[in-house]
């Protein structure tokens, strides 16, 4: 027997195509018609092409409707400069801050906060050991104590502690001031006392008449000034040693 009857010879079989090769043969004997460039030079185009993205339409009417971030945060800027100058100019006369309900209606914390901030840093910067936690510490004491007072002080409960706490916060803006020129120069001496005692005067006054415009009762601004004082010392006192 030869030896080539051993080996396996392969049957010339035709095997039938894929899927894909048969479909693609479906294709191969078709003329597809493609119509040229210049027959798509002279089309018009539906309106203007600018038109046709307009961003404002596609904006919500609820996302126009939602308020501002800073109102959302219960911030208001307009509320804060007003207070602000106030505080800066105690007997100015005739202004917002005269409206009771402009102060009572939504007091804000977000300036007190700030100041007191402010105030913390100022004390770290100068050296001073007393700040952030006594500095808060003090703010929620004497906003308890102040606020049961006045309310002992006026035959109607006109006050709050949210309006308390951002009246004494506001009036602080002297004693920041203080404490501020404090980082740069020293304030135990002459100099120094004569600043302080400016600072717990203008402070008092100014905490007085915000409060005297809430009750209503402008004969009643001494004996306020009094403990609005006595705060103001304790954050003299802490400013200067």
């Amino acid at each position: 027997m030869e030896g080539d009857a051993y080996y396996w010879k392969p049957q010339e079989e035709k095997f039938p195509g894929s899927f894909y090769e048969e479909d693609y043969s479906q294709f191969q004997n078709q003329q597809l018609d493609f119509n040229p460039l210049a027959d798509y030079n002279n089309q018009a185009l539906p309106g203007d092409v600018s038109k046709m993205y307009d961003p404002v339409s596609f904006q919500s009417p609820e996302f126009e409707e939602e308020p501002p971030l800073l109102e959302e945060l219960e911030i208001y800027p307009d509320r804060i400069v007003q207070k602000m100058l106030a505080v800066l100019n105690p007997f100015k006369s005739h202004c917002l801050t005269d409206d009771a309900d402009y102060l009572n209606k939504d007091p804000d914390l977000a300036g007190p906060v700030f100041f007191y901030l402010i105030l913390a840093v100022s004390l770290f910067l100068s050296g001073n050991k007393a700040h952030f936690g006594y500095i808060y510490g003090i703010s929620v004491v004497s906003c308890l104590m102040m606020y049961s007072l006045l309310t002992l002080m006026t035959s109607q409960s006109v006050f709050s502690v949210t309006t308390v706490a951002s009246v004494l916060g506001y009036s602080l803006i002297p004693i920041i001031a203080l404490s501020m020129f404090g980082v740069f120069w020293s304030l135990r001496g002459l100099f120094g006392a004569i600043l302080a005692t400016m600072a717990v005067v203008w402070s008092s006054v100014s905490a007085s008449r915000l409060f005297v415009a809430i009750s209503g009762d402008k004969e009643q601004q001494p004996l306020i000034a009094y403990p609005c004082a006595l705060v103001s010392a304790v954050y003299v006192l802490m400013v200067i040693f």
